[in-house]
């Protein structure tokens, strides 16, 4: 996230999860599977609200409607269902694929050219046809963008050997992103630099969406050139052309946007697969848990976010299919920033006096090793999850191809631990002086809520001058605030690009990752063990490699691995078509597929 979800992600996600930067698991030859629904009795005399309409009351609202630019889930939400990809993912699969605005694709023996036939006949909301040209642009206009808390790091990886268009001074020569992406034809072809398995999931998710390359120019995007190149590389934060507008070829078109409130989108009558079930699709951000309840018991909404906190009270409610023990391949955990921002205002006084902590706080790494210890993992558990899920013991996490369930060594909560690591610190002027801090949550996140308030008083505990302040934000602000460096620590999950070892440890550890790159984290050893990692193509290899970064993660203590928590779903009892993939940003995963109905 970037999450990117972003959160992916998250897409977490980002969520960049705005649930968590769930920014978009399961091994490499195991599917994902759902418990069967749980039905609740329905009521017979219930009549199906706002019958031409999805709704949806959740946290959270898009960063960005770009798809080249957004991370997080909230923004890859609304992007699939604007925008198509060549390929899409096989129902609950994350490794097998149906063909999309791709009609067919070819891998070479070597696994360095992919090549996409696209399909004729697929025209944009505004009319436009879509041509091999728009493909090609799609992915070249991205890697241009390159937006520096986006994701497009998962495209310059494969196919330029970096993680973005900055790796070479000034920028990478236009002609090399060119190069990459060429039209043959009615076919596409990318040009890899070496074999790269998760090249395929990559294009499926929000990011790979294909925009219009007339409309783009017409709207003041990458016109092809390299001054248009060296205008728009890495923009502002909310800054690209796209942020707010939307053409694609998907079933549904944007209506209105009005951020914090709601999106709103109408059906695509000419849509290639043809008309979605619901005329619209309205996405309402609704952060106080208690209004989405009500307005999910009387039928207002259609499915509502119900935090982890909360799914002891939904037990035995009417009217609802409850969908239990999603297997989610998500992760939330604490980073800690090395290099905080001179602007923060979540520093105090900006020194080690008591009133504040000073930027380079958490490069002690008895500082950061002394809170993972202060931290109460079972009444996080226990609490905010609802016993729903276990503690990590390393960013590959279970569902990941290279996890490792053997592997034991993870922090605990021990605050005579923590009392010495603090002891430590700063050569004993923490613990002589005390600190204080802010830590910011999302707002309507209560298990970050709660976090925050687990580690504030495990810190308390261990000695009353460690004043931890917690402060609420929307998610966009709290988003901004973790990669520009104003956090002193920040929370936030992960939801798998691609359900690959590497898709999580690059984002938690390499110097460029998204995580590890906002906390200015760099440990050249992780950054040449991941660099091995997708580069070999032994097995054992590999294991060797991501149980070497486990440890490495743990004796680091970069950030404090929550949870992989298990996932709900709470709907209307007249929804149906609810198909489960860990790979998709959306609650939902993918919405044309429901309908409104009894059976």
């Amino acid at each position: 996230m970037k999450h990117r979800w972003r959160t992916r992600a998250g897409l977490v996600l980002a969520s960049i999860l705005a649930l968590a930067m769930f920014l978009p698991a399961c091994s490499g030859d195991t599917d994902p599977t759902t418990a069967p629904p749980t039905t609740t009795a329905a009521d017979p005399d219930a009549n199906i609200k706002n019958p031409e309409s999805f709704i949806m009351a959740t946290i959270g609202y898009p960063d960005s409607l770009d798809p080249a630019y957004g991370y997080d889930t909230a923004s890859g939400e609304s992007v699939q269902l604007v925008y198509d990809t060549l390929l899409t993912f096989k129902g609950a699969s994350t490794t097998e694929f149906l063909p999309a605005l791709a009609t067919e694709w070819t891998i070479s023996a070597d696994g360095k050219t992919y090549r996409f036939h696209i399909r004729t006949g697929v025209k944009f909301h505004n009319g436009n046809d879509l041509t091999p040209s728009d493909v090609e642009y799609s992915f070249e206009r991205g890697m241009v963008q390159d937006y520096g808390a986006g994701p497009q790091w998962m495209f310059f990886e494969p196919l330029l050997g970096g993680y973005s268009s900055r790796d070479i001074e000034p920028r990478i020569p236009l002609q090399q992103i060119t190069d990459a992406v060429q039209v043959d034809g009615e076919w596409v072809q990318f040009n890899l630099i070496a074999p790269y398995a998760p090249f395929l999931q990559i294009l499926a998710g929000p990011w790979g969406g294909i925009v219009d390359k007339e409309w783009c120019v017409q709207n003041g995007d990458w016109d092809g050139s390299e001054a248009s190149y060296a205008a728009l590389n890495d923009p502002d934060a909310g800054a690209s052309p796209l942020q707010a507008i939307m053409n694609g070829t998907g079933p549904f078109k944007l209506e209105r946007w009005d951020p914090g409130v709601e999106i709103s989108f109408v059906r695509y009558d000419a849509y290639w697969q043809g008309p979605a079930n619901f005329e619209r699709v309205i996405i309402k951000t609704v952060d106080e848990w208690s209004t989405r309840k009500l307005m999910l018991q009387n039928g207002d909404v259609d499915y509502a976010y119900v935090p982890a906190t909360n799914f002891a009270e939904m037990e035995g409610a009417t009217g609802l299919t409850i969908i239990k023990n999603l297997p989610t391949v998500t992760v939330d955990s604490f980073f800690f920033q090395m290099s905080i921002s001179p602007q923060s205002t979540m520093v105090g006084s900006g020194k080690l006096d008591g009133a504040g902590i000073p930027l380079d706080f958490f490069t002690d790494i008895n500082v950061r090793k002394g809170f993972s210890h202060a931290f109460d993992f079972g009444t996080y558990l226990q609490d905010a999850l609802s016993g729903q899920g276990v503690q990590a013991a390393s960013p590959v996490i279970n569902g990941l191809s290279y996890y490792n369930p053997n592997l034991t060594t993870k922090y605990n909560y021990d605050l005579v631990k923590a009392r010495e690591y603090l002891q430590a610190a700063w050569g004993g002027q923490v613990w002589e002086k005390g600190f204080t801090l802010t830590l910011a949550y999302n707002s309507g996140n209560l298990p970050r809520k709660l976090a925050c308030e687990i580690l504030q008083a495990g810190l308390f505990a261990i000695n009353p001058l460690f004043k931890v302040n917690i402060q609420v934000m929307q998610w966009p602000t709290l988003l901004r605030g973790m990669y520009t460096g104003l956090l002193p620590a920040f929370q936030i999950g992960w939801l798998p690009d691609f359900t690959d070892a590497h898709n999580f440890v690059v984002p938690f550890m390499h110097s460029q990752g998204t995580f590890s790159g906002w906390q200015n984290y760099n440990n050249p050893e992780a950054d040449a063990l991941i660099a091995e990692g997708i580069s070999s193509i032994d097995p054992q290899v590999r294991q060797q490699i991501y149980d070497q970064l486990a440890q490495i993660y743990y004796d680091d203590a970069p950030g404090i691995l929550l949870a992989q928590p298990l996932g709900q779903r709470y709907f209307k009892d007249w929804i149906q078509g609810f198909v489960y993939n860990p790979a998709l940003p959306s609650q939902m995963c993918n919405i044309y597929l429901l309908s409104k109905t009894y059976k």
